[in-house]
């Protein structure tokens, strides 16, 4: 009974020393696991702001944001600025609060250490970090779309898809994702999966999301990003916002409103869209550059959906809007393969001069003040991918300078869809660079089965302005 006894207190003590993380200024508890899904987004200001959203049982009922500028290897929470949030139940997870917070007052190209969770109950998340934008200087971020996983499999690889992403683009400011994060956004084990294996690297970036058509109901997009939506956005369906970084002005728009003016669009949607780009420009944005899911150029099988080339199709109707409107990037979602076009006008490729330049040891071709917009659909961070569409008019492929078919291709169709390649062979992520005038991309693609399934360059490009 005494070796019994012996052994539970060892059992106990070792529990209570393992379940204590000692963070300078306080001791709490290591509860990883009782607050998830935490995801740092743009909220206002760049060089200021910045929110942040989180997971908990209906047990946390206090939304806690505690923050510290990075002086060291580890933080003093005794120093930190509070902040207080709000906590919802979530819509398709009644067991869950969703909590948002923000954190305003910050200084600009400066790090900061994060946590949140409830203070009072001594639960916190893992320790992230988070930088503010520079007031002046180049910037990098990543580009990825359709992560779209519907397994703890396929997050997995996704999250890993993101975690090479991060290592491989240096000091990249922030993650830009397409929309279709997941394959059913009102079914939250697969926010679960995604973000819960992403965690790692989602605490130490900033998110700039687009919702795509399947996270287009039950609030499924607003509730896990604290992002600032336009005033007549639907939040349901998704949501529209811009966000300043630098020089660059940021338009995220939402595919999953419809009207019949236009296909996945609301007037009220275009009309803030033109409002938006011409205060940018008036406040001095050099760059504008729009994210969309359902892009109007891309070159598999969407690209001859109804939506697109229809006569109130995107590319029909909004994407002669965008070149009116001097777009000069437009990121794209929904077709899960990697092209990119000649400058864009009115439906036509338009000349422009080039220059060439080394880089990473190949060349790279810098258009030079392109008179239209170019648009870039960077294929798939996840599992699924998608053949080139062979039905399409051979002339549409002129308005591309990168229009290949997919490269999973040579791995064979998948066993469960015949339609597509197999799935969960080939992955890409982009790292932007924009430093003044120009803007150069660098493409990379993850084979599963070469080069030890770590990233390779395989297209780079720029423009001058």
């Amino acid at each position: 009974m005494k070796i019994i006894k012996s052994t539970l207190s060892i059992v106990l003590l070792l529990g209570v020393l393992l379940s204590t993380v000692v963070v300078q200024g306080q001791a709490t508890t290591a509860a990883n696991t009782a607050v998830s899904k935490v995801v740092v987004t743009f909220t206002g200001d760049s060089t200021t702001t910045k929110g942040f959203t989180w997971y908990t049982n209906l047990d946390s009922t206090n939304s806690d944001l505690q923050v510290c500028k990075k002086t060291g290897s580890t933080p003093d929470f005794s120093k930190a600025v509070k902040f207080t949030g709000k906590a919802s139940v979530s819509t398709n997870s009644p067991s869950e609060y969703f909590h948002k917070a923000e954190a305003i007052g910050l200084k600009a190209n400066t790090t900061y250490y994060f946590r949140v969770g409830d203070a009072a109950r001594g639960i916190w998340s893992d320790i992230g970090t988070f930088q503010t934008a520079p007031e002046k200087g180049a910037f990098t971020f990543i580009d990825i779309a359709d992560t779209q996983a519907k397994s703890e499999d396929e997050a997995i690889l996704a999250s890993q898809t993101i975690a090479k992403a991060v290592a491989t683009v240096n000091n990249a400011k922030f993650l830009a994702i397409n929309g279709d994060l997941v394959d059913t956004g009102a079914n939250e084990n697969e926010w679960n999966w995604l973000l819960g294996h992403s965690q790692q690297s989602l605490l130490n970036t900033t998110i700039l999301p687009c919702a795509g058509n399947h996270e287009d109901d039950k609030n499924s997009f607003i509730e896990h990003f604290n992002i600032k939506p336009a005033v007549n956005s639907s939040v349901t369906t998704g949501a529209y916002y811009s966000v300043n970084f630098r020089n660059a002005h940021f338009i995220v728009l939402n595919n999953n409103e419809d009207s019949p003016e236009y296909a996945d669009f609301t007037p009220a949607q275009i009309n803030w869209l033109k409002d938006d780009v011409k205060t940018a420009k008036a406040a001095g944005a050099k760059w504008v550059i729009v994210i969309m899911h359902k892009g109007p150029y891309t070159t598999s099988n969407h690209a001859t959906d109804n939506d697109i080339m229809g006569a109130n199709g995107v590319r029909t109707k909004v994407a002669p809007i965008l070149a009116e409107l001097g777009i000069d990037f437009v990121l794209q979602g929904h077709d899960h393969i990697y092209a990119r076009t000649s400058p864009i006008k009115a439906g036509a490729a338009t000349p422009a001069a080039k220059i060439t330049e080394m880089l990473n040891g190949k060349t790279i071709e810098y258009t030079m003040k392109p008179d239209g917009t170019i648009y870039l659909i960077p294929s798939t961070a996840g599992p699924k991918v998608y053949y080139k569409n062979k039905k399409i008019d051979p002339h549409y492929y002129d308005l591309f300078e990168v229009a290949d078919e997919h490269h999973a291709a040579v791995y064979g169709p998948d066993k469960n869809d015949t339609r597509r390649p197999m799935r969960g062979q080939i992955q890409n992520f982009i790292g932007i660079t924009i430093d003044g005038s120009k803007l150069t991309a660098v493409s990379y693609e993850i084979d599963q089965n070469k080069n030890n399934a770590e990233p390779y360059i395989i297209d780079q490009f720029g423009i001058s302005k």
